[in-house]
C-alpha cells in the first residue's frame, strides 16, 4: 500500500476538507511516495512519541494535533524542531486529522457517547453536511437509557474514562438524563449544550469564567482522556481499512497534569 494510499484513506473517514478554517489538517511533513507496511498512529506529535514510532519502523505517522498550526520554520531549538528533525531524517510522512475528524460525530469522537449508551445520538454543533447528506458537526447529545443522579452520573463518566480527578462546576440539575459532551477544549459550546435541553456537559479545559457563568453542570475530565482514547480507537479503524500486510500500532501519550491527592500523593489522571 502506497503513501496516498494511506493518505486517501485517512481522508475519507477525516476528510481535511471540512476542518476547521484556522486549523491544519492533513499532510505536516511530506515523505516519499513508498510503500507503506507499518503506521502508528497518537494523539500528539512530541518527540518521544515520535522517535517511539520511528524505532518501531513506522514508515507514516498520524496524529490528532497538527505539528502546527500555522506552518513554520524551526526558528529556535524545542520540540518542534527536534520532531521535524526525526521526520525529514527518518524520511517519512507525518499526517494530522484534527478539526476534520471531530466533526464526524458518527465517527470515534463520539466514543464516549455510545459507550453512556446515549439514544438518540446526534451532532451538538452541526457545521456541515457530508456528500451522505449526513450532519457533520462538533460534540454530540442524546439521552440516557435511564435518569441518574449527578453523584451516579460521575461516576459512571470516571468509569467509563478513567480519570481519577474530574471537576464538576455550574448548578447541579436533580437528575441527569440529557447528556452533551465534546472532545478537547470544548468550553464554547456550554450554552448551546443547555439550550438543547442538556442536564450535564462532558468537555475538558474549561476555563475559571466559563465555569463561574455555566447555567447548567459541567464535567471538566481534561482534554487528554477524550481524545486519547479517540486516537486508540480510530488506530483500530484505520487497521480494519487497511490493505493486508499493512500493520498499526498506537502510541500512547500521557496526560501533561498531575494531581495531587490528600493522603495519596501525586497522582496521573
Amino acid at each position: 500500500m502506497k503513501t496516498s494510499n494511506v493518505i486517501s484513506l485517512v481522508e475519507t473517514f477525516a476528510p481535511s476538507g471540512y476542518a476547521a478554517s484556522w486549523d491544519n489538517c492533513g499532510v505536516q511533513i511530506a515523505g516519499p511516495e513508498r510503500e507503506i507496511k507499518k503506521v502508528a498512529v497518537a494523539l500528539d506529535p512530541l518527540p518521544h512519541v515520535i522517535s517511539s514510532a520511528l524505532d518501531w519502523g513506522a514508515d507514516f505517522i498520524l496524529t490528532h494535533h497538527p505539528l502546527a498550526i500555522d506552518q513554520k520554520l524551526p526558528a529556535k531549538l524545542g520540540w518542534f524542531r527536534d520532531v521535524m528533525k526525526q521526520v525529514l531524517s527518518a524520511d517519512v510522512t507525518l499526517c494530522a486529522a484534527h478539526t476534520s475528524l471531530d466533526v464526524q460525530f458518527n465517527g470515534v469522537v463520539s466514543w464516549l457517547g455510545r459507550e453512556l449508551k446515549l439514544q438518540g445520538l446526534k451532532a451538538l454543533d452541526v457545521v456541515a453536511e457530508n456528500d451522505a447528506g449526513e450532519s457533520l458537526g462538533y460534540g454530540c447529545i442524546g439521552n440516557l437509557e435511564s435518569v441518574l443522579s449527578l453523584e451516579n452520573f460521575v461516576e459512571r463518566v470516571a468509569r467509563a474514562t478513567g480519570c481519577e480527578v474530574i471537576a464538576v462546576s455550574g448548578p447541579a440539575p436533580e437528575k441527569v438524563k440529557r447528556v452533551a459532551m465534546c472532545p478537547g477544549s470544548g468550553s464554547s459550546l456550554i450554552d448551546k449544550a443547555f439550550a438543547q435541553g442538556a442536564d450535564v456537559f462532558i468537555t475538558g479545559d474549561v476555563k475559571y469564567h466559563s465555569a463561574q457563568e455555566s447555567v447548567g453542570a459541567v464535567l471538566d475530565v481534561g482534554h487528554f482522556s477524550l481524545e486519547e482514547e479517540m486516537m486508540r480507537r480510530f488506530s483500530v479503524v484505520l487497521e480494519q481499512n487497511l490493505e493486508d500486510g499493512v500493520e498499526v500500532k498506537f502510541f500512547a501519550g500521557h496526560n501533561p497534569f498531575a494531581y495531587y491527592v490528600q493522603g495519596k500523593g501525586v497522582c496521573k489522571s
